[in-house]
């Protein structure tokens, strides 16, 4: 049971962070993050599509957002990580720990985050009319 269940958590991690195009096709975990997360945005937290960070469009443009979120998270847990690291060398070799210090990391981490998300809004890949191309590496 746990072998099954690590080997199904790094099958996920490796579609997560995999490519947008696997085997001449979208990739099904950011597709299926993209249309979950557009579900919970939409019908749970009734977040409008103009501000949200998923929309209900054509498949590729939901496997470019699921892409571009797991970007984000991905980012977002470095800096977490890096950040409990550099506290904790601090930590160790002695040195006080300022609460301004805690404070100016989370700031920095939701300043990041709330930047990189007004850029999704603002994107070009959002635009109705937006034309993808042939995204296909070989025709059948």
């Amino acid at each position: 049971m746990p072998h099954n269940l690590t080997g199904n958590f790094l099958a996920t991690a490796k579609g997560f962070l995999g490519p947008e195009i696997v085997d001449n096709r979208l990739n099904p975990v950011l597709l299926a993050t993209a249309t979950s997360g557009y579900r919970i945005q939409s019908h749970l937290l009734h977040i409008p599509d103009r501000f949200g960070f998923f929309l209900p469009g054509p498949p590729r443009l939901q496997v470019y957002q699921g892409a571009f979120f797991a970007f984000v998270v991905t980012g977002t847990c470095f800096s977490i990580v890096l950040g409990g690291f550099a506290l904790l060398l601090m930590k160790l070799s002695g040195r006080p720990i300022s609460p301004w210090l805690v404070v100016a990391m989370i700031t920095l981490t939701v300043v990041t985050v709330v930047s990189i998300w007004a850029l999704a809004c603002f994107d070009r890949h959002r635009a109705p009319d937006y034309d993808w191309g042939d995204w296909k590496r070989r025709k059948e």
